[in-house]
């Protein structure tokens, strides 16, 4: 009977050693799933931060895209506009100067008019002192 219970207290110190191995056992596990779940976790939020820098990124871009497009507008605007002031220019310039031109072709013809009126009578081609010469 003595060993017997000997053999009992052995087997039930063999049987809570086994119970406290598997207890260290079963909480090394839940560490073990806990970390994991943690670096999976973490991982979610870097790969969520991630895609919201690059929408934030696409949408910056996008928004810078647009900003130049429309100063390329505003640009190409001023441009054409300062084309057609210089066309304006140019043909208000030429209409005065053929303006001009008109009013210097008449008054010189005006004054050759004149100048014909004034010596209508007198010829140069006869020397008026010939009859005194010979």
């Amino acid at each position: 009977a003595a060993r017997d219970r000997a053999s009992l207290c052995y087997r039930q110190k063999e049987a809570r050693i086994q119970r406290l191995q598997a207890e260290d056992e079963y909480q090394e596990q839940l560490e073990i799933k806990a970390e994991n779940a943690a670096l999976v976790a973490a991982d979610r939020r870097d790969v969520e931060k991630y895609l919201d820098d690059c929408k934030t990124r696409r949408r910056l871009s996008l928004a810078y895209r647009a900003k130049e497009k429309r100063q390329h507008i505003e640009w190409e605007k001023r441009e054409a506009e300062k084309e057609l002031e210089r066309r304006s220019r140019d043909t208000r310039l030429r209409a005065m100067d053929s303006r001009y031109v008109e009013l210097e072709k008449q008054k010189e013809r005006a004054k050759a008019a004149l100048d014909a009126h004034r010596h209508a009578g007198c010829t140069f081609a006869v020397n008026p002192f010939a009859s005194l010469l010979g």
